[in-house]
């Protein structure tokens, strides 16, 4: 017992009062985006009649556009900004926009042409607020601490998708898809007051004058000059071909597998964050060393026999187990490779970095939406989980073959 509260009490969130800030207003922001999520899906696969599942992939393509479009602009914007003030501008602007998409669904005047323009703007701003988090959590707490801190970082997501997912037929049973809309545009306000409590500066590093172009050359440069990070983000890009399709194969096998109500989506939504959750949440007490390669190794293992396990499950309770694991395997793979990313760069390139990072990450995801969308429309959801599993369990060697970054880094 004592010496979970001295863990506790050396926890990056008990330590430091402005990153507890960050952390609390982008857990309830991530809530009302979960929130938000669950009712898009539901909404297109109800209102969008046979085509549904098309419509469900390019959804989430368009949600993904804008970071493989602007993600490396914005992240030297971020890099040339008050990281607090970019922090404010992007949940203002998310908080408006979500609103207007509220009001339209309300007023019934919402459309599929509306959810995918609404949806692409809301989706902009994204990776400018990614970013300048990712630029400030060295300087919100220390670098003795900022491994936990990452970790504790990256269960923000999962944190909230168990929060979101658990209450989202709630919210929906009692308020609607708009209900949760309007949800989601309060969560971002909440964001917006918990970061202009921060007292840090978050003004960017000092440096000579150079101009917006010369900045983001340089940013690509560090990227693509650096191969084993390089290696290292190529490789995610590929598997994430074959990860992210889950996001739309879940209410798929809810809605046509299964023939289960919006209820289960949000229960087999809750254990997947859930396993993701727990494994951040858990690695955040831990100091990460050794080696990390290997570990991100058995992560993409894991994944690929839950993905497998999915296909021969006819099972409602074993799909919850089978999320559990594959939710852990994707949140303890990030987390450590997120870790990694932070003790290599350096902290003055980190903006320009990361939104390169996102944006290779994220430039397969609208491929990978569509084309599960249109094989589940030609074939089944069965044979979409069974060619990601095969493709995933595949990928999974190639961490053991690309370069590594050096060792200091991972100590």
């Amino acid at each position: 017992m004592r010496r979970l509260i001295d863990a506790a009490k050396g926890h990056p969130l008990a330590l430091f009062p402005d990153f507890r800030r960050l952390f609390v207003g982008r857990v309830i922001s991530a809530v009302g985006d979960k929130f938000f999520s669950i009712a898009i899906a539901w909404w297109v696969l109800s209102s969008a009649g046979q085509n549904s599942k098309f419509h469900l992939g390019l959804i989430m393509a368009v949600n993904v556009l804008p970071v493989i479009i602007f993600g490396p602009l914005l992240g030297t914007l971020s890099d040339r900004s008050d990281k607090r003030r970019v922090m404010l501008g992007a949940d203002a602007a998310r908080a408006g926009l979500v609103l207007a998409l509220g009001l339209l669904l309300w007023s019934g005047r919402l459309n599929l042409v509306w959810l995918y323009s609404i949806c692409f703007l809301i989706s902009g701003f994204g990776p400018l607020f990614e970013s300048a988090v990712a630029a400030s959590i060295l300087r919100l707490t220390s670098p003795e601490k900022m491994p936990q801190a990452v970790a504790a970082d990256a269960s923000v997501l999962q944190l909230s998708n168990v929060v979101g997912s658990a209450l989202g037929s709630v919210l929906m049973a009692a308020a609607g898809v708009a209900g949760a809309f309007l949800f989601n545009a309060g969560g971002y306000a909440a964001s917006f007051a918990a970061v202009w409590g921060i007292r840090t500066g978050l003004e960017p590093e000092a440096r000579a004058d150079s101009s917006f172009m010369a900045e983001f050359q340089e940013g690509l440069a560090y990227t693509f000059g650096n191969k084993p990070l390089l290696w290292l983000i190529l490789t995610f890009a590929a598997f994430n071909f074959f990860v992210s399709p889950i996001l739309i194969l879940i209410p798929m096998i809810v809605k046509f597998t299964l023939n289960e109500s919006v209820t289960w989506l949000a229960v087999f939504e809750t254990f997947f964050a859930l396993g993701s959750a727990a494994l951040a949440g858990l690695l955040s007490f831990r100091s990460l060393g050794g080696n990390i390669y290997r570990w991100l190794f058995l992560s993409l293992l894991l994944m690929g026999g839950c993905f497998a396990g999915l296909y021969f499950s006819p099972n409602k309770y074993l799909v919850c187990a089978l999320l559990f694991m594959g939710g852990a395997a994707l949140g303890g793979g990030n987390t450590l490779a997120i870790t990694l990313f932070q003790s290599t760069v350096p902290d003055e390139m980190k903006g320009r970095f990361f939104s390169v990072l996102t944006t290779l990450a994220y430039a397969v995801m609208p491929l990978a939406f569509m084309t599960n969308g249109i094989l589940a429309e030609k074939f089944s959801v069965g044979f979409c989980l069974a060619m990601n599993a095969a493709a995933i369990l595949a990928l999974s060697a190639v961490i053991l073959l690309i370069p590594r970054v050096p060792l200091a880094a991972e100590e």
